[in-house]
């Protein structure tokens, strides 16, 4: 593989990680919403578990959208700037 090809290749990740970071935080929304939604309704012990569980999806989730997902691609984008102005003086 010439580093013509990992360039690209590295913009084509950039580009279906962003993808993918933009599809997560729209499911997490709806998820969120609904969770919200039952929560008023459904106080059993079987929620309580349930939502035991829904918490630590939840902060994950929080935790990876507003500072993992963020710095990676971050991260990629400046390999990715620095990759181009070595290959093309870019």
């Amino acid at each position: 593989m010439s580093m013509d090809d990992t360039f690209r290749e590295m913009q084509r990740f950039n580009a279906e990680l962003r993808k993918f970071n933009e599809q997560l935080q729209s499911s997490m929304r709806d998820l969120q919403h609904h969770h919200h939604q039952v929560s008023p309704i459904w106080q059993d012990e079987m929620y309580k578990e349930y939502d035991s569980q829904w918490q630590e999806v939840d902060d994950t989730m929080k935790r990876y959208l507003t500072r993992e997902g963020p710095k990676y691609v971050e991260f990629l984008q400046k390999k990715i700037n620095d990759l181009s102005r070595y290959l093309y003086g870019r």
